[in-house]
């Protein structure tokens, strides 16, 4: 009796009431790991999708001038000047600093995209944790690839430990590890956000990562989007930002 007037309140109401009872969505959730303290005076505690879009307008504590080929000058301090910039050709003349502008641009592509995330039905990534067993689970575009040898590896590879054979991890704290390879490899992984990214109702998870080298001037840094479709299977990669 009890089950057949909940029925009969729902179909009064609506069918979207309904449908709320039924599924709970699971809302975007943002790590406080999220590179604005290297870009504003100090690291903002941001929970909301829009937070994220508003950074691209947001000035930075510290500006870079770029030149252009005909030598005019501009100074960038936001990432929406610094995508202007790079979209028509300016650049830093000197090479650490092009470099640093480079990943500067990569945070912000990540915080433009981590402004899209939506609300997912279902999950079955629960909460992400670093340990020497999770490059097994994740794809093989996370490893660190210099070489022709190991772009030609990737192409076959199954796991980022297949590639990297990860022998060491130093946990900075819940969102953020840092793994160390067998070649001198070593990748600082941060767990940036979790979301609905493709609109499929799954949720998914922004990840970044440092790479260097030992005793070497190599470094890069990319963020990808990643997800699992089922609660058994390894993570698969979305999107490379």
């Amino acid at each position: 009796m009890i089950k057949n007037t909940a029925l009969f309140i729902c179909i009064s109401i609506s069918s979207v009431a309904c449908t709320n009872v039924d599924k709970k969505a699971i809302g975007p959730k943002f790590g406080s790991e999220n590179k604005t303290d290297g870009y504003f005076l100090e690291k903002l505690a941001l929970d909301k999708p829009e937070q994220f879009k508003e950074l691209l307008n947001k000035k930075w504590f510290y500006s870079y001038e770029v030149t252009s080929e005909s030598n005019n000058t501009l100074e960038i301090n936001s990432c929406k000047k610094l995508s202007e910039a790079l979209e028509i050709g300016y650049s830093s003349s000197n090479y650490r600093e092009q470099k640093a502008l480079i990943a500067t641009n990569k945070i912000c592509t990540t915080w433009s995209h981590m402004g899209e995330l939506k609300p997912s039905k279902k999950s079955f990534i629960g909460a992400l944790k670093h340990s020497l067993d999770l490059p097994n689970k994740m794809p093989p575009e996370l490893s660190l690839v210099i070489s022709n040898d190991d772009k030609r590896r990737l192409d076959n590879a199954s796991s980022w430990e297949e590639m990297g054979q990860i022998k060491n991890i130093e946990q900075v704290n819940d969102e953020q590890a840092v793994y160390y390879d067998k070649d001198g490899g070593i990748q600082r992984l941060t767990i940036m956000a979790y979301g609905d990214y493709n609109e499929d109702g799954v949720e998914d998870v922004v990840l970044h990562m440092a790479n260097t080298v030992e005793r070497g001037s190599y470094s890069s840094s990319y963020s990808y989007v990643i997800t699992r479709l089922t609660a058994d299977s390894k993570y698969s990669i979305i999107k490379k930002l």
